[in-house]
């Protein structure tokens, strides 16, 4: 494994992620007090811009999403106890709407055990307690409409509507400097921000103050295109602004006067509508889905144009429907506005580093000559008990050759373009466009600097990858992923290679290896590979339950694997596990072949055990019909062919 010098590695990798928010901040004229407001100070921001503060994935992605940036192109540590706070808060997020009484046990339980918290975390608990304060009065509400009382919901329960309000504005407070009203176009705020924003119009819509509420809603909706977002931002926040519009605007049974009257039509809302669902079509991801899908399912055909897109439309919901109902995931769920599938926990990073090396924890604890902390200070580090400083992790994991700090880009660079394109070059791979991904990568040469090993990586990979995708160089494309691997990972002779900490392009190199071993019908060496980059993510995972990026790729591979040495139970199993994993994040990308994966290996199970055929028969024709619908969803065209061509065989 080559490295650069240390001196050129602080400076212009371990400061990447700080220098990237000072140039994105100088490019949209932001002020540190413009960006830090509300969730950290301008001394602190001044500090993670020269690279020289330690900061929560909280408040480390929320400076990213208020710029309109995607955490997506970093890797993140974090500590035991914020992981740990992510995953309550996730608890409570799949808990909301359905079971209200269990939520307000878990909002009191994260209050008492976490009794100092940031803005960002107090403003999430009381959008939690106001999401379900506007179910119970709309529920009142339609009770009323039902029984025929010609009464507005502010007039049905005044006093509730006033307390509705009153916690709206305290939830935007928590984040949003007061006044914000009169200048929110003007101010930088996240994602997560703008949907407390969209809780306190329809706050307002319920205490009969429309005009306010529309005003609001109509600043929302033009807030990311107004402050130059990418649209895998954007996919954030439109999902629930078209939800609420569509809601509001027929409130009452009847497209709004007062919406009408400020020049929005029924066609501008389900254009809206549309829009926001392509969003998540694009970039795979499910956040709101299912109420986006109902309230378009709700609108005149005719507003689309012809009853195609409806038809769709409903297809889609009714997918989404199966899956939910199938693994009992509420798909009605709320959602936190970060995610996690991109974060390793600090102390679990240094002891399997260490346990890569053979080290001790007394022989683990030194920086050159000097103690950084003691063994029984870096023990209760490793358990997650004690967060490191900075510095100290800094240290602790440079002797194992890892460099950066709490948040790396994906790339040794400090440019948001060369990271959105790379994002884009691994899409279009995903996709199989091999023509496009190569015109991509000629670009993307021209961008960066192969003296940094990320860099290099990333190039050869690609390399690799078109040798084995377009070429069908299998030995060739293996020895190359092998090299590309090595940029950044040490040799493997002699050490257990499940202990080191995959990182995402590593999990994708090291899984192709695996699978380049399998096509060449070497067994052993292709489950070694894939058994240890599976064991690498779980372990990063036990604080939150929800695996690493990759992690799905990986596992269609070793399904593949067990398919091969008849092990399809074992095979369905792991799909289905999976899949499960999988609904917990925002991306569902990989869920069309895990799909496929159920039905392929639950149609060889009935071979082997024809007793079993017929409950078999209706399981891998629903995972089929599934794998199918989830092309369309995401225009996986070729996938989409692919699952024609064998539609006899599963659907006959």
């Amino acid at each position: 494994m080559e490295h650069i010098s240390e001196p050129k590695f602080i400076l212009e990798y371990n400061r990447a992620y700080g220098q990237m928010i000072r140039k994105e901040r100088m490019k949209r004229k932001l002020s540190l007090e413009d960006l830090s407001s509300g969730i950290l100070s301008r001394t602190a921001l001044e500090k993670v811009e020269k690279g020289k503060a330690q900061w929560t994935k909280l408040t480390g992605d929320t400076l990213l999403l208020r710029m309109g940036i995607s955490p997506e192109y970093f890797e993140s540590l974090s500590s035991g106890e914020s992981l740990e706070r992510w995953r309550m808060r996730e608890d409570i997020c799949l808990l909301v709407p359905g079971k209200a009484e269990l939520v307000v046990e878990k909002l009191e339980e994260y209050r008492k055990i976490y009794s100092k918290r940031e803005p960002l975390e107090e403003q999430f608990l009381l959008k939690a307690e106001l999401v379900l304060m506007l179910l119970q009065v709309m529920a009142k509400y339609g009770e009323a409409g039902e029984q025929g009382r010609s009464v507005r919901a502010w007039e049905y329960a005044g006093t509730e509507m006033a307390a509705i309000l009153e916690k709206a504005e305290q939830m935007v407070g928590c984040t949003v400097q007061k006044g914000w009203e009169r200048h929110l176009a003007k101010l930088c705020l996240s994602p997560g921000e703008l949907e407390a924003v969209l809780l306190y119009s329809a706050a307002l819509f319920l205490n009969n103050r429309e005009d306010e509420a529309w005003e609001l809603w109509k600043t929302v909706w033009g807030y990311p295109q107004a402050h130059g977002w990418g649209e895998r931002t954007m996919a954030l926040i439109l999902p629930q602004a078209a939800i609420l519009g569509i809601r509001q605007a027929y409130a009452f049974g009847r497209f709004s006067d007062s919406l009408a009257f400020r020049g929005t039509s029924e066609g501008d809302m389900a254009t809206g509508g549309r829009k926001a669902l392509e969003l998540l079509r694009r970039y795979g991801c499910h956040c709101y889905v299912l109420p986006l899908l109902d309230a378009l399912c709700g609108l005149d055909a005719a507003l689309f144009g012809g009853p195609e897109y409806p038809e769709q439309v409903r297809k889609f919901r009714e997918m989404f429907r199966e899956i939910y109902g199938w693994f009992d995931y509420p798909g009605y769920r709320i959602w936190q506005g970060i995610s996690i599938d991109n974060t390793r926990d600090a102390g679990t990073v240094l002891k399997m580093l260490r346990t890569f090396y053979g080290k001790s924890r007394e022989g683990a604890v030194y920086d050159g000559g000097e103690q950084v902390v003691t063994p029984r200070h870096l023990e209760k580090i490793e358990k997650g008990t004690h967060k490191p400083s900075y510095e100290n992790y800094s240290r602790l994991a440079k002797q194992y050759g890892k460099y950066g700090g709490w948040h790396t880009p994906l790339l040794e660079t400090d440019s948001v373009d060369v990271l959105a394109l790379r994002q884009r070059i691994s899409t279009l791979m995903e996709y199989s466009d091999w023509e496009g991904a190569e015109r991509e990568i000629r670009r993307s040469r021209g961008m960066v600097d192969e003296v940094y090993p990320k860099v290099r990586q990333e190039l050869r990979f690609f390399e690799a990858a078109m040798k084995w995708k377009k070429e069908g160089a299998l030995q060739e494309s293996l020895e190359m992923m092998l090299e590309a691997l090595h940029c950044t990972v040490p040799e493997f002779e002699g050490r257990d290679m499940k202990w080191w900490v995959f990182q995402r392009e590593e999990i994708m190199i090291a899984g192709d290896i695996g699978n380049l071993y399998r096509r060449l019908g070497n067994f052993s060496e292709a489950k070694k590979w894939y058994e240890a980059v599976l064991f690498s993510i779980r372990q990063n995972s036990v604080k939150t339950d929800v695996y690493n990026y990759g992690y799905g790729v990986v596992v269609q591979g070793y399904s593949n694997y067990l398919g091969d040495i008849y092990s399809f139970e074992n095979a369905a199993e792991l799909s289905e596990a999976t899949v499960r994993k999988d609904l917990l994040l925002y991306r569902i990308n990989c869920i069309r072949h895990l799909f496929y994966h159920i039905a392929w290996n639950t149609y060889e199970i009935a071979v082997e055990k024809p007793e079993r055929h017929e409950s078999l028969r209706l399981k891998w024709r629903k995972a089929f019909r599934i794998s199918e619908t989830m092309a369309d969803f995401v225009y996986d065209s070729r996938m989409r062919a692919l699952l024609e061509e064998r539609e006899a065989k599963f659907l006959s």
